[in-house]
């Protein structure tokens, strides 16, 4: 029987460019009025959807899989998106390694794995840990955007907020028109409750 193999958030997917992608990522949304991060970013419908949505924001993908992330920069390139890339990354490592501090004016994290056995709850990805990443990665009143169809994991993910100083809520409807993402759909569609939470930065 084989072992189970659980990644471990705090650790990214090996890719030894990602660092060195970060001058990438620079010199690519200069000029952009803002610049989001869509952390997870699956097969990239949000992603490239955005990007065609607003032309004049730079739109930056993470996502662990290498197959998901080749397809999605293709597509990006098809559609003539110069507005948006994605590199592959995992975790609150390649947050830190790929963007620079005060960058982003917007972070997505939408339906991370909920781990709902309460003996694996330290492998989700929105932990203090990741948060305090975040922080350092948001321009002073940037906006962190929380999704989750799991109850459990949304109940931790607003106690995780609000021990941190930094953060306060916001309106999810900002006006700001987006796609619905992947899995999103699949949860309106079946009816079932999707926990929405954003927040802005504040000074420490």
């Amino acid at each position: 029987m084989r072992k189970e193999v659980i990644p471990v958030p705090g650790r990214m997917t090996p890719n030894a460019g990602l660092h060195s992608a970060r001058a990438d990522l620079i010199s690519r949304s200069v000029g952009y009025e803002r610049v989001e991060c869509d952390f997870g970013a699956s097969k990239g419908k949000f992603l490239s959807e955005c990007a065609a949505l607003h032309p004049r924001v730079f739109f930056v993908g993470l996502e662990g899989l290498s197959e998901r992330v080749i397809r999605t920069n293709k597509k990006i390139k098809r559609l003539g998106l110069a507005n948006a890339a994605i590199w592959r990354g995992w975790g609150r490592e390649s947050l830190e390694e790929l963007v620079p501090e005060e960058f982003l004016d917007t972070l997505h994290i939408s339906f991370p794995d909920p781990w709902p056995k309460r003996r694996h709850w330290g492998r989700r990805l929105v932990t203090p840990e990741f948060l305090e990443s975040a922080a350092s990665r948001l321009k002073i009143h940037g906006v962190l955007r929380l999704m989750t169809d799991h109850p459990g994991y949304f109940e931790s993910m607003k106690r995780n907020i609000a021990a941190q100083r930094c953060w306060i809520e916001v309106p999810w409807d900002d006006g700001i028109v987006r796609p619905v993402t992947e899995f999103e759909t699949i949860f309106m569609d079946k009816g079932e409750p999707i926990g929405r939470l954003s927040v802005a930065k504040t000074a420490y």
